[in-house]
């Protein structure tokens, strides 16, 4: 019985990790350029109790000992275009992200192109809305040219900033081998693993300005998984319930 109350209880606890992962899908459902989450689940360890050898008919008798979570596996699938008018908004077609730079000097990526002009120093550098800077394809901050209005800054497909008909800059997009091992750290920006490979630019960028990328969260599909955990969920306490009125039976038998 007691094996029986250890594997319910890693089903309520996995379980109730897939809940926190679920709700946070949902809850940023309209957050640019969020990459929704899947929770994947894997059995545990399992304890042989009788061998191929020993029984009759060559099956093996193991005892499993419940479950726990695997992976949270990223999907990057492009959420759908929303054309916004502002044109400090940018919105990447296709495999890409845009790199920051983080409070520490490291470099971060994201999907979230809603950027804004902050002034530091008598210098207007491009940012996020978290006031990170926005790097060019050498790693180097943008900076805007003196004099000029951001509102007339124009984007070319390929990244390519100019102002007055001049270039000054072209928008730093880098793509991974595998984006789905990115780190998500917050703040809609992901850090680079062993898992995801290291950045590297792309080589045909294709950005859409005054337009953002909305969330890729499937609702139907988020409250669809929704119901299924909590019934997992109902499920697991019920075994829960059982062992443990099980033990108590147990325990009050009298010789």
């Amino acid at each position: 019985m007691v094996q029986a109350s250890f594997s319910a209880k890693s089903a309520l606890l996995a379980q109730q990790d897939r809940l926190n992962v679920i709700a946070n899908n949902i809850s940023n459902n309209d957050t640019t350029g969020f990459k929704s989450t899947r929770v994947d689940f894997k059995d545990t360890l399992y304890n042989t109790i009788k061998r191929t050898e020993e029984m009759d008919n060559g099956a093996n008798l193991q005892r499993g000992s419940g479950v726990r979570i695997g992976a949270t596996t990223l999907s990057m699938e492009q959420g759908v275009t929303q054309v916004t008018g502002q044109p400090l908004d940018f919105c990447i077609n296709g495999s890409g992200f845009f790199t920051l730079q983080a409070a520490d000097g490291s470099k971060v990526y994201t999907r979230d192109g809603a950027f804004a002009v902050s002034n530091v120093g008598g210098t207007r550098y491009l940012v996020n809305a978290q006031g990170l800077y926005v790097l060019d394809k050498s790693g180097n901050r943008i900076s805007l040219p003196a004099g000029t209005k951001a509102e007339e800054l124009s984007c070319s497909e390929n990244g390519e900033l100019t102002l007055d008909g001049k270039s000054f800059a072209t928008l730093g997009i880098n793509e991974f081998a595998n984006p789905g091992g990115l780190e998500a750290v917050g703040g809609n920006c992901f850090k680079v693993t062993d898992a995801s490979g290291a950045a590297k630019a792309v080589s045909t960028p294709s950005v859409q300005q005054s337009a953002l990328e909305s969330s890729n969260v499937d609702m139907a599909l988020e409250m669809t998984r929704l119901i299924r955990a909590q019934k997992a969920f109902s499920f697991a306490a019920r075994a829960l319930s059982t062992a443990d009125e099980m033990d108590a039976q147990a325990n009050n038998l009298r010789t």
